[in-house]
């Protein structure tokens, strides 16, 4: 009889039904005007869970409306050394306060992706994006960092060897390198370019600086290991002599703009056209779709403020603007990054507008959807887009009339949620 009850009971256990996956949740955002990369248009919106669709659903399950506000999709921060470094919580905080949703870590050590763990790259939270170990030459940039660091014990000897950074002087070094920096992950490498052409020329490598960088012969050898990987390479430039090494290889981000750092003794021994980018390097950019992040915010405060600068602002200024506008006629990809440990892309870009060096219409855009997709390309399109992430941001203002609304944020969604903010806590990153 036992036997017999047990066996019915397993028959209804198995013809219970199966539970239901739970049904997409589906959002209409009505009464907002959307950014749609070159003006605001009045368009109503829907999410379906994280994700945003420009039609309608059968079924809506709530309605939010934004009340006329100006929506424009997350920005992102395409080159910071903040939260894989100091404290993380309080960068979190001022990034998602700030709007900023997307980032990108150019330049951490190995450990930084396991120890921050679900504080990023979860629905609440912001993404981050990582690299691998970067690779320059012994003693090359930033090995003085490096050093400072271990002195405070904040980083370890291993960091300057297979670490935070690969030092390489040959083909061999670069291959003995590479199994270590595969194993670690990287969504994608980073490389060190700077004043290249001293190197090109013979001259000797400063001694009282680490103001230098890869040889660059080992440049299309690193991009060609990267690229059989499916890793990007990220190049940190400062001459227009890096950027067109960089260029040739066919590296894909351009981590800096050439002339975000201006040597003064350089500029006055050669004069600025050392950081004028030329048309083939732009045409070689644009051709292999790469990406260009600003990170000119320092530059043009300090030429703004300090009076020693007052001869070579102008001409500074100029060199900037044609680089920006050369690489835009080309086709390559302007993004916002602000390369600061006390403050952020919004700063970078509110400078950039400053100094009229973009319209309002191009460098929101840069701020927002090309910097996002700087950052994660698999995911674009981001923005205004059938199946874009459903990430945006409601402004009080019209940041094409008024630039600066991109800091007044009335709601922030990200995967189709409001991300609740009341304002607790002091930013830790200042402009």
């Amino acid at each position: 009889m036992r036997a017999r009850l047990i066996a019915i009971a397993s028959i209804v256990i198995l013809n219970l039904p199966s539970p239901r996956a739970a049904a997409p949740s589906a959002t209409a955002w009505t009464n907002g005007l959307w950014f749609d990369g070159q003006g605001f248009r009045r368009v109503d919106v829907y999410s379906i869970d994280d994700r945003l669709t420009l039609k309608r659903p059968a079924t809506i399950d709530r309605t939010v409306d934004l009340a006329g506000g100006h929506v424009t999709g997350a920005f992102g921060e395409a080159h910071t050394h903040q939260v894989t470094s100091g404290d993380a919580d309080a960068s979190i905080r001022t990034y998602l306060r700030q709007g900023i949703f997307y980032v990108m870590s150019q330049a951490n050590t190995p450990q930084a992706r396991e120890r921050l763990g679900s504080r990023v790259n979860v629905p609440s939270s912001l993404d981050l994006a990582f690299a691998g170990g970067g690779f320059t030459a012994p003693g090359g940039h930033p090995t003085a960092l490096v050093n400072r660091n271990i002195r405070q014990g904040a980083m370890t000897p291993e960091d300057l060897h297979g670490g935070f950074l690969n030092s390489v002087a040959s083909i061999e070094d670069v291959d003995r390198a590479w199994t270590r920096v595969r194993a670690q992950r990287p969504d994608f490498i980073k490389i060190i370019l700077a004043y290249s052409e001293d190197r090109a020329a013979g001259l000797p490598r400063p001694a009282d600086s680490d103001r230098h960088g890869l040889d660059p012969t080992l440049v299309p050898h690193i991009v060609e290991l990267a690229h059989e990987d499916q890793l990007r390479v990220s190049a940190h430039v400062e001459s227009a002599y890096d950027f067109d090494v960089a260029a040739k290889a066919g590296v894909d981000i351009f981590a800096h703009l050439p002339g975000f750092w201006p040597d003064q003794a350089r500029i006055a021994s050669k004069g600025l056209a050392i950081y004028q980018i030329g048309d083939e390097s732009a045409k070689l950019a644009g051709r292999h779709r790469a990406r260009v992040v600003t990170t000119i915010y320092e530059t043009l405060k300090t030429v703004r403020e300090r009076k020693e600068y007052a001869d070579v602002r102008a001409p500074l200024l100029n060199v900037l603007r044609h680089n920006l506008e050369t690489l835009a006629r080309h086709g390559a990809t302007i993004a916002i990054g602000s390369d600061q440990f006390r403050t952020t892309s919004v700063a970078e870009a509110l400078e950039i507008h400053k100094a009229g060096l973009l319209a309002p219409a191009a460098l929101l855009r840069a701020l927002s959807v090309d910097a996002a997709a700087t950052i994660f390309p698999k995911r674009a399109p981001f923005g205004l887009a059938e199946g874009a992430p459903a990430d945006f941001l409601v402004l009080d203002g019209d940041p094409l009339a008024d630039f600066t609304a991109i800091e007044r944020i009335r709601i922030r969604v990200k995967a189709g949620r409001e991300l609740p903010f009341d304002g607790a806590g002091a930013d830790a990153l200042h402009r």
